[in-house]
């Protein structure tokens, strides 16, 4: 059964104001033990996803390039030995500009890392300190080309628009630049302040009055305008924020918006397991030092875990599986959960064809780029 490993790396340089991440900004990283905990957990994981081969294995953050390769490389020996690990499977380091260089680079590369994710976020020195991001756009261009120099041939810039004071136009520019790099998959994100951001520096500015973020109709705009200049460049949207080159989509996520299996390990990661038509989600301690002490204590860094009933799990797929650009295909997911899915949401089902969001073939529903921008108001109505 095919699956993906997430490892969380929660260290930063320093804390972005609207980053709602299980994240810490530390001037002195405990490699040795961060990794030594990581390590444990990955062994008492094993058992709960035995027989599994991982399809991606995925360092997120927190910032990971600032982990010490040789420590890294640890790390994926370890998923290599407690897993089949599918020879060509997609294995995706995030970092930040500023905080690698070429031999740094040329060290994960030769550790089996394949993919790059480069937090840019945006190339204007306005946004940039709108953002509270600490490096400049030469600083992001520059890091893309020192991914190249190191071997990289596959490659992800993100984005994010709707910053204060940006526009569809400013919007259009860092896309514009971000395609003529030539990146392999770009990601642009509308920036968001809801659920666990509420508590973040920039909300809080917001609920303050400090701060003025565009509305909807403009942070709209400037999706359309993004998206324009990336169709001209040859991505293809093929999940809500997601574009990339033909065969160059990302596996990794590609498994949370299917309903794939995925172990996690490190500080505020979250792991999903199927039991039958049921299934299990787990979520780590959210601190760091809390995380290392729990894993130390217990084996695992657990703080919470749920159980997921067929029902809810449905509600979930169909949610994430309309995320996708090639829909969710209702025929299979009755087949997996044994429910009746397009007989008892044959209403919402119409409702959203009749609406002009998307197309059903009587198996897949698919929803259009309008769709797909009121994704949530859509996914509403199954539920």
């Amino acid at each position: 059964m095919q699956f993906g490993v997430y490892i969380h790396f929660p260290y930063c340089l320093s804390k972005c104001p609207y980053c709602d991440f299980a994240s810490r900004a530390e001037a002195v990283i405990p490699q040795e033990r961060y990794t030594g905990a990581i390590l444990r957990e990955l062994h008492a994981r094993a058992a709960q996803f035995p027989g599994r081969e991982a399809v991606s294995v995925y360092f997120g953050g927190g910032t990971p390039s600032l982990w010490d390769p040789p420590q890294l490389g640890r790390v994926l020996d370890a998923v290599r030995a407690l897993w089949r690990v599918r020879a060509d499977a997609e294995v995706t380091l995030e970092a930040n500009p500023g905080t690698t260089d070429e031999e740094r680079f040329a060290a994960f590369r030769a550790l089996g890392v394949n993919r790059l994710s480069i937090g840019v976020q945006s190339f204007a020195p306005a946004q940039l300190v709108a953002l509270g991001r600490k490096h400049s756009g030469p600083d992001a261009v520059r890091a893309f080309r020192t991914a190249r120099a190191a071997g990289f041939r596959n490659v992800s810039l993100d984005l994010i628009h709707g910053a204060e004071r940006q526009t569809p136009q400013l919007a259009a520019q860092d896309a514009a630049v971000a395609v003529a790099l030539g990146p392999e998959h770009i990601s642009c994100y509308a920036l968001t302040l809801n659920g666990l951001a509420e508590e973040v520096p920039m909300a809080k500015a917001v609920k303050r009055g400090e701060l003025a973020l565009p509305g909807d109709d403009a942070v709209s705009d400037m999706g359309d305008a993004v998206r324009a200049e990336l169709g001209k460049g040859g991505y293809a949207r093929y999940e809500i924020s997601n574009y990339a080159r033909p065969g160059y989509e990302a596996v990794h996520n590609s498994l949370y918006w299917r309903g794939v299996e995925y172990v996690a390990a490190g500080c505020g990661a979250c792991g999903f397991r199927r039991e039958g038509r049921a299934a299990i989600r787990y979520a780590n301690d959210r601190s760091p030092e809390r995380y290392m002490e729990r894993v130390e204590s217990a084996g695992t860094g657990e703080a919470s875990s749920e159980q997921v009933p067929p029902a809810e799990h449905l509600r979930e797929r169909i949610f994430t599986g309309l995320r996708l650009a090639s829909g969710i295909d209702l025929a299979a997911l009755e087949r997996d959960l044994d429910l009746p899915v397009r007989d008892e949401h044959r209403k919402a089902i119409e409702r959203t064809v009749r609406d002009g969001l998307g197309s059903f073939d009587g198996a897949v529903l698919r929803l259009n780029d309008r769709g797909l921008d009121l994704h949530s108001e859509v996914s509403l109505r199954f539920f």
